[in-house]
């Protein structure tokens, strides 16, 4: 029996005959004649619980679901891929599909006699003109299907792109409040990167300073939980005011890897004392012992988060959401390794290992889910996003320990990924495994950008390890299907224009020895963080000997420098080596790559 899962306030939607989704529901639909809604929620989702609470919870919405409707409800966080197909606007998603998985239309929250007016509209519309509805929901279909059809590879990505996604940022920068956007504003944690890399790699000084008006605001006001650490979801004004206060795990892990790269690249302790804050919050209140995974969220509740410390404590906190999800708790992987060094508690490593050694588990098991809890993996399927993820996680879990076992699994799990994602026909990943037995909008594998970007990184992290070409190539590939549709996303193409400066760079190696504790290696290694080259890697290695002085070892392709125990001089040296090596990768073919992939 499925276990939906509801606002943990009194409320009575349990009473509706929810089933899954899945084509025993669509079947059902079919031999009773009837709609389908499909309500789409999530556990952290205000509105979500408040639409339990009211419209689920009203008799008359129950009665007339229970006689002309197939209720269908999913989990956003469970089934990513049906919100990304069936989402019109936000959570709740309140749907309405043919019998056959079309799109009707629908809305977001609805109060219960706005609700009721809409089912009965919706009822009737479903007797008396029933053709129309399903033509309209075809052609919805059709339209989706040419939209992923556009994305095929193409000419690799011009370098120029890096400036024209830049040129969209800066277009969408609020230069009174920060950030992006007008309200509701989100903390665009991936935008929030993509200028740190510009101001990095450039050192232009308006980046800088759209960087530090960006993060000032976040950390300085309500969005930033000044109590308990963590960084709420959004603000409803577009001056950060009126926080939702949910708090997500993909967004926090996010966030403390761009103040994390701030406090250095900056020079601003204060945003490191923000970013060991939010790290501290995910430790604190979303590990799972049970799981070796990391809980996905906190639900809201503006009245416990606007308490006083010492009265919250009195408090029974907001409900945590009790499942792991392999996308975010791979994502915290490769922070919680970068934040072992960069804030010297090498604690943090140690639980990284475990959480990443839990999911490889099931991985190499053939057992891997997007879901899991305390009693292992769910049932249901793992998505590009997890594969793309835990790929990064193990390269960089190799980084940080050099055992050879991660290297050999993210060889591995780079053959999962281009055998179970990789459209062999026209490039790209999409973002579901091929299922025959798939309906409605369903049928279509999409192929999302952010997702394609993280696979398309990955391969070129593993063939920055490696030297196997064929990984280059395929990233090359997969940048190039989004050549022509990148402005489409506005200035949410910010990871695929750091994606493409990282795809026409070299990279260059800086391997640090040092002992984690020291003040001396902390230096070398904010120093590192500061080298304007666009595919920076830098590898820490502890060493245990006391009298040892950190020192930088640089590698750029074949040619090293000499060891480096100044800080000051490690920029010099670099930049000097770069004005004397041609990119290698300038003149790359694009030509029968696909014979040459591996694991095809």
């Amino acid at each position: 029996m499925t276990n939906f899962r509801f606002s943990p306030a009194p409320n009575q939607a349990h009473r509706i005959e929810w089933l899954p989704w899945g084509p025993e529901a669509l079947a059902r639909a079919q031999n009773e004649n009837k709609p389908v809604l499909l309500s789409i929620s999530a556990v952290w989702c205000y509105w979500c619980h408040v639409m339990d609470e009211t419209s689920y919870s009203d008799p008359d919405v129950q009665q007339l679901l229970a006689e002309d409707f197939i209720a269908i409800r999913t989990d956003n966080d469970h089934r990513p891929d049906i919100n990304s197909r069936y989402n019109v606007g936000g959570w709740p998603t309140t749907a309405f599909l043919t019998a056959h998985g079309g799109l009707i239309g629908g809305a977001t929250y609805l109060p219960p006699d706005q609700f009721l007016a809409m089912l009965s509209e919706l009822r009737a519309a479903y007797k008396e003109d029933r053709p129309q509805l399903y033509d309209q929901a075809g052609e919805r279909l059709r339209h989706y299907r040419e939209r992923i059809g556009r994305n095929s590879a193409s000419e690799p990505p011009e370098p120029r792109l890096v400036d024209r996604v830049a040129r969209r940022v800066a277009g969408a920068y609020d230069a009174v409040n920060g950030g992006f956007g007008a309200e509701p504003k989100f903390p665009n944690a991936p935008i929030v990167q993509y200028l740190a890399h510009l101001f990095r790699t450039t050192g232009e000084g308006f980046y800088g300073e759209m960087l530090r008006k960006t993060l000032d605001a976040m950390c300085g006001g309500p969005l930033f939980d000044h109590e308990e650490g963590g960084f709420f979801r959004n603000s409803s004004g577009c001056d950060w005011s009126g926080p939702q206060m949910e708090k997500l795990l993909e967004d926090n892990v996010a966030l403390a890897r761009a103040y994390l790269d701030a406090a250095d690249l900056l020079e601003q302790d204060r945003y490191r004392r923000v970013a060991e804050s939010a790290i501290d919050y995910i430790l604190r209140n979303l590990y799972d012992d049970a799981a070796h995974g990391f809980r996905g969220s906190q639900g809201a509740n503006s009245e416990y988060f606007s308490l006083p410390i010492e009265e919250r404590q009195l408090k029974a906190p907001p409900p945590v959401d009790p499942s792991c999800y392999v996308n975010s708790n791979a994502a915290t992987v490769s922070v919680l390794l970068d934040a072992s060094w960069r804030l010297q508690r090498p604690e943090l490593l140690d639980t990284a290992l475990e959480v990443l050694d839990n999911m490889d588990a099931a991985a190499e098991a053939g057992s891997l889910s997007h879901v899991y809890d305390g009693g292992g993996p769910a049932t249901s399927p793992a998505f590009l996003g997890d594969w793309a993820n835990l790929l990064s996680a193990l390269i960089d879990a190799h980084a940080y320990t050099r055992r050879p076992r991660y290297l050999e699994r993210a060889g591995t799990v780079a053959v999962e990924l281009l055998d179970r994602f990789f459209d062999h026909q026209n490039g790209g990943f999409f973002d579901i495994e091929r299922d025959p037995d798939s309906i409605g909008h369903m049928r279509v594998r999409d192929k999302p950008l952010p997702e394609n970007v993280a696979a398309a990184v990955a391969l070129l992290k593993l063939e920055q390890i490696t030297g196997d070409s064929n990984y280059h190539q395929v990233a090359e590939t997969t940048l190039s299907v989004f050549t022509e549709t990148c402005h489409e996303y506005g200035e949410h193409a910010a990871v695929y224009g750091q994606a493409v400066d990282l795809l026409h760079n070299a990279p260059v190696e800086v391997t640090l020895e040092g002992r984690p504790e020291d003040r001396e290696t902390l230096d070398m290694l904010s120093a590192a963080v500061r080298l304007p080259c666009p595919n920076l890697v830098i590898k820490p290695v502890a060493v245990d000997d006391r009298g040892f002085p950190a020192q930088a070892h640089v590698c750029l392709d074949t040619l090293c420098l000499p060891p480096v125990s100044d800080p000051d001089s490690l920029a010099p040296m670099v930049m000097d080596m770069l004005s004397n090596q041609a990119n290698p990768f300038a003149n790359s073919p694009f030509d029968n790559i696909f014979d040459r992939l591996p694991g095809t």
